[in-house]
């Protein structure tokens, strides 16, 4: 039998997407390969309930998969499945997206299908939540995350899809997403296709390797 794991005081963000508190120490001993970034701790899970009442997520230690480690006490915990229906439509302001940022929504809007603009909306939107940065155009239509390029994105117009490739061998990325991987020359690639891909790529961006500071 698995342990079972409260946090109280669960901050709700939107639908599978809570701020809470917990120690680096503990979140290091929650397992997995996590990276080492920044202030905020990310982990994912696979299977919890969360009680709106008691702000309290209870989940099984098995279901637990740690994205990153912080240097502060907060976290940011996300469900790896996200619910279509449940889903926000999370306005875009410039007070909350670089120009880098924008142009990506913009060319999404002008080359995607509704949906997928809408899905490359709320794949940036929840990113943006927990990892700081701005996409930087390339010659086409390619954009890379700086200051460190740790996850680049192709907007595929003529299949009406999103192309991701993150920083890590397949390896790394192995028991962590159901989406399918691929090797890119040492790194990693993946399709975003629909909605429901959300949860899953976010899992894979926010795993990505990152350059030391």
């Amino acid at each position: 039998m698995s342990l079972l794991i409260t946090i109280t005081g669960a901050k709700s963000l939107g639908p599978n997407l809570w701020e809470a508190r917990l120690p680096p120490q503990r979140v290091r001993q929650l397992g997995g390969s996590p990276t080492s970034v920044g202030q905020r701790s990310v982990f994912f899970l696979s299977d919890f309930i969360f009680s709106e009442k008691e702000k309290e997520l209870t989940f099984e230690f098995d279901a637990i998969t740690p994205i990153n480690i912080g240097t502060s006490d907060k976290v940011i915990v996300l469900g790896s499945t996200v619910n279509e229906d449940q889903m926000p439509e999370t306005p875009i302001s410039s007070e909350c997206l670089g120009k880098g940022d924008q142009e990506f929504l913009n060319l999404c809007e002008k080359e995607l299908s509704a949906d997928m603009f809408h899905t490359a909306k709320l794949l940036l939107t929840e990113v943006r939540r927990v990892s700081s940065g701005e996409l930087k155009r390339g010659t086409k239509k390619n954009f890379s995350e700086t200051p460190d390029n740790f996850w680049y994105v192709v907007v595929q117009n003529r299949i009406d899809q999103l192309q991701i490739t993150v920083r890590g061998p397949v390896e790394h990325f192995a028991q962590i997403s159901a989406l399918e991987l691929k090797d890119d020359r040492g790194n990693t690639r993946f399709k975003v296709k629909a909605e429901a891909d959300i949860g899953e790529a976010l899992k894979l961006i926010l795993h990505a390797i990152r350059k030391p500071r």
